[in-house]
């Protein structure tokens, strides 16, 4: 009896487990002081990925001249049950990694989908699937650390705001930053470039999701163009953690059918339970649920893409070199991930 653990020790286990301001809300006031402190927090997905890999360690192989990343050649998280050997699968890592780094620093690899070949058993979805494990643990980290926001108290300001609304997340849980509008945003990030010390430039060029632009216009409308009030009265900073299980920040896309593809599983679609509130053509209306939405800050996993009809990649062409997506009923929308 004395081995049991008791539920006491288990929830204590679970709460050291996860980030302890992981249910903790905060004003973008807070944000933009903490973006000061800590310019990493702005980072796209590009870059904290790449951060990723140096995180877990690395060891430098002279003989091959490859640097092994320990995620892959020790496998802190597992013990070493899920590791890679070999002198050649190094060397592809290593090569994929640089990939990753090279857009990270906008060289323009960041524009193209990164492909794992080779042959059955060779590892490409071990090594995929290793990625995601550790970008989910690097994002409940101090390092690995990323915001997202919500919007809060609509119905008091929107009249047409369906009450089950009044409290509306992010959809394609977007950095805080991007509620600056652009000459604002770009003195801020210029700013705050002198101070961090990377490889890279923090650059964050994205437009607002449709449902966002939708409330800030209305918005500033209401505060007579105050933003300071918009986002003192009605945003709210949130703690974002990628989880490959909710479908937060990593996202995994199988084809079912080659013959019968929908672009939904990729763009999402509209909400139909909304359009009696909203409207057809109301971006509230609509459901952030494809595949390429719900990777938003992340990581898309895709298999067997080059086997796809011909038709249906070109969404996946502008998801790369556009780094947008074309949903109905909406505007082409800005994504930050990593495409593989």
């Amino acid at each position: 009896m004395s081995d049991m653990e008791t539920l006491e020790e288990l929830s204590k286990e679970y709460r050291s487990s996860i980030p302890s301001d992981l249910r903790e809300t905060r004003s973008f006031d807070w944000y933009l002081e903490e973006l000061y402190d800590d310019p990493s927090i702005a980072r796209n997905a590009h870059q904290r990925v790449a951060d990723m890999f140096d995180y877990y360690g690395t060891q430098y192989d002279e003989e091959a001249g490859v640097v092994e990343y320990e995620l892959a050649s020790e496998d802190p998280l597992g013990d070493g049950e899920n590791t890679f050997y070999g002198r050649v699968i190094h060397e592809a890592i290593h090569e994929f990694i640089n990939k990753v780094k090279s857009g990270a620093r906008g060289l323009g690899p960041e524009k193209r989908i990164k492909l794992l070949l080779g042959p059955v058993g060779s590892g490409k979805s071990d090594f995929d699937r290793q990625v995601r494990r550790y970008y989910e643990d690097y994002t409940t980290r101090q390092d690995g650390r990323m915001y997202t926001f919500r919007w809060t108290g609509l119905c008091d300001v929107l009249v047409d705001q369906d009450p089950a609304d009044d409290v509306v997340r992010s959809p394609m849980n977007q950095d805080p930053i991007v509620l600056l509008p652009d000459e604002q945003r770009e003195s801020v990030l210029e700013d705050i470039n002198e101070r961090h010390d990377a490889p890279y430039t923090i650059r964050n060029e994205q437009a607002l999701d449709p449902a966002s632009e939708f409330y800030m216009d209305r918005l500033l409308e209401e505060y007579d163009d105050d933003l300071q009030s918009v986002l003192e009265n009605h945003i709210e900073v949130v703690r974002l953690v990628a989880d490959e299980n909710k479908r937060q920040a990593i996202e995994t896309f199988e084809p079912k059918d080659k013959k019968n593809q929908d672009e939904t599983e990729l763009t999402g679609d509209v909400n139909y339970s909304k359009i009696a509130v909203y409207g057809e053509s109301d971006p509230r209306a609509f459901d952030y649920s494809g595949a390429f939405c719900n990777a938003n800050r992340g990581i898309f996993s895709g298999e067997e893409l080059l086997k796809l009809q011909r038709e249906f990649l070109y969404d996946f062409l502008h998801a790369t070199q556009e780094q947008t997506i074309k949903p109905k009923n909406n505007p082409r929308i800005d994504i930050d991930q990593v495409i593989v």
